[in-house]
């Protein structure tokens, strides 16, 4: 994890306006080639990637992980599907959803659904999701957001 000012060049925490994210290990990265995505400062106050970042860079400190070592592990090893699946299954019961319709995937197809329902580009959410094919494309469910306006583009 890099952050970098206005100028893309790299900064401290605080003066961070993007954040890149090296990525390795993904079952769709089988040459295990190095990638870097850059996510920029949203505004918001709880969905910033800037600010996330700062908060894990924080709690990485803190648990003194490694420079080289990904920002979400301890020192026994990385935080597993499995526990990251327990933690969104416990979130959902306590919303009163079925646990066992979640899991980590359901965080990349929410995702992909806000995204394309923002009207965000198809190419650039396949790209930034690293997906491989257009399967994201089958996941969505159209939201009132997404078909507003709609109407008026039909005259």
């Amino acid at each position: 994890m890099t952050f970098f000012d206005n100028m893309c060049q790299p900064t401290t925490t605080r003066k961070a306006t993007m954040v890149g994210l090296k990525l390795k290990g993904a079952k769709n990265n089988q040459f295990g080639r190095e990638e870097v995505r850059y996510h920029h400062k949203s505004g918001d106050k709880i969905l910033c990637p800037v600010r996330a970042a700062r908060w894990i860079h924080r709690g990485a400190r803190a648990f003194k992980t490694a420079a080289d070592a990904p920002a979400l592990s301890l020192q026994n090893g990385g935080i597993t599907a499995d526990e990251v699946a327990t933690v969104i299954r416990r979130a959902a019961a306590r919303l009163g959803f079925e646990p066992s319709r979640f899991s980590p995937h359901s965080v990349r197809i929410g995702g992909a659904t806000a995204l394309l329902n923002s009207g965000t580009d198809r190419l650039l959410i396949k790209l930034m999701g690293r997906w491989l094919s257009n399967a994201f494309e089958a996941y969505p469910v159209l939201s009132a957001k997404g078909s507003a306006g709609m109407s008026t583009r039909m005259c």
